[in-house]
């Protein structure tokens, strides 16, 4: 029933706001193709960042099922969830702008915000770290998400908003592996990425697109550059990052590992990416560099020697730039695989990335009112950028550089 009663009735809502609407010719006449592929854009765009979050920190497992069974359960209730609110986030949206624009951004944003987050949740914490983590890392990015989305319908109905919304509930919903990041991270990706969205595309909104969306407004329309190939520059991007994220899980049937100790010299060096494929333990031979789990960390020695006991194999493995062969052998289960080859320096890339945000993060960490102070004025300044601009016009800036 938890899958069941809410899929019936968002399904029962996107229906009855289809045929409040007007039907399906009334939702394309409100459709802005331009709008529309830049609401897709700002969700590649999120996608990619919170990847390459993944690799800096690191992934886990999706927590969905991926049954056949599961993927069809979970594929209704998300898709029903995202037709009937955007449906009737588009009606609603398009129906009360027509006196009052900037008051109904911000009570659809909200009421949207407040159907995604449980009230009961917000006033039941009794530990105030924990009410502070979940504002910043539920409260906030959901507020903002729901603000570009509102606007995104406000200039472009329900296709734009879902332009934007679905590649994120589908990636969250559908890819096997997720990044699994601090919460500080989840915060900054989640409230900085909707935002900067909401700015750009507010900046790119022509008098042509307000007027068809019914936004009474005096804006000069800028001159837009327009790029064929922008469309073709993002996929190539999106499809790149995918083979990262699957090649450094082993998806793809190999490890990259960015070597962080001496341990190998002169073999491999810090900074160095060491590439292992799966190997089958009773093929390592001694010489072979064997990748293997040590506690809580993998580990890149060479097989110094190999031993027989109670019919399992025991390697002793040694670091070349090591005196002595380590002290605890490693079983067969603990191998991960074979070095197969290494590329020098490349890794350092990474290493440096790392230790940046790092460095920001536990600056914020330490500093957490100065953290949620930030993220708020970030979030504010997103939100009433908009509100303001259909009164007061461009910025001066633009103004001088169009020659407005």
């Amino acid at each position: 029933m938890a899958y069941a009663l809410p899929s019936i009735c968002w399904t029962i809502v996107a229906l009855v706001a289809l045929y409040m609407a007007g039907g399906l010719e009334k939702i394309r006449s409100w459709t802005n193709k331009r709008i529309t592929l830049m609401g897709l854009l700002v969700a590649a765009s999120q996608i990619l960042i919170l990847t390459y979050a993944g690799l800096i920190s690191k992934f886990g497992k999706s927590p969905f099922s991926f049954t056949t069974v599961g993927i069809i359960i979970n594929f209704i209730l998300v898709s029903s969830t995202l037709l009937g609110m955007e449906l009737s986030r588009a009606y609603l949206t398009k129906n009360l702008s027509r006196k009052n624009p900037t008051l109904t951004l911000a009570i659809v944003t909200f009421l949207y915000t407040f159907a995604n987050v449980s009230i009961r949740t917000l006033i039941n914490f009794q530990d105030r770290f924990t009410y502070t983590e979940f504002m910043g890392e539920n409260f906030l990015p959901i507020l903002t998400e729901n603000l570009l989305a509102t606007y995104l319908a406000l200039l472009s109905g329900p296709v734009a908003s879902l332009a934007y919304l679905a590649p994120l509930r589908a990636f969250q919903w559908f890819s096997p592996i997720l990044p699994d990041l601090p919460w500080g991270y989840k915060v900054l990706i989640g409230v900085l990425s909707p935002t900067i969205g909401f700015i750009t595309i507010d900046m790119a909104t022509t008098q042509k697109d307000q007027k068809k969306a019914g936004i009474p407004t005096q804006r000069p329309v800028p001159r837009l550059r327009k790029s064929k190939t922008s469309m073709k520059g993002w996929m190539a991007i999106s499809v790149f990052m995918v083979l990262t994220v699957w090649a450094s899980t082993g998806l793809l049937g190999f490890f990259p590992t960015i070597i962080a100790s001496g341990s190998m010299r002169p073999t491999m060096d810090v900074g160095d990416i060491a590439i292992v494929i799966s190997t089958d333990p009773s093929e390592i031979q001694v010489g072979d560099v064997i990748q293997y789990w040590h506690e809580t960390e993998m580990i890149l020695h060479r097989v110094h020697n190999i031993h027989e006991k109670g019919g399992q194999r025991l390697f002793v493995t040694k670091g070349d730039a090591n005196t002595a062969p380590d002290l605890d052998p490693v079983f067969s289960t603990q191998i991960q695989g074979k070095l197969v080859f290494n590329i020098p320096k490349l890794g350092w890339i990474s290493i440096y990335a790392k230790t940046a945000i790092a460095s920001i993060w536990s600056f914020f960490s330490t500093n957490i009112t100065l953290a949620y102070v930030t993220l708020g004025i970030v979030a504010l300044v997103g939100s009433t950028y908009s509100i303001c601009a259909y009164k007061n016009g461009p910025h001066k800036y633009w103004k001088r550089k169009r020659g407005w």
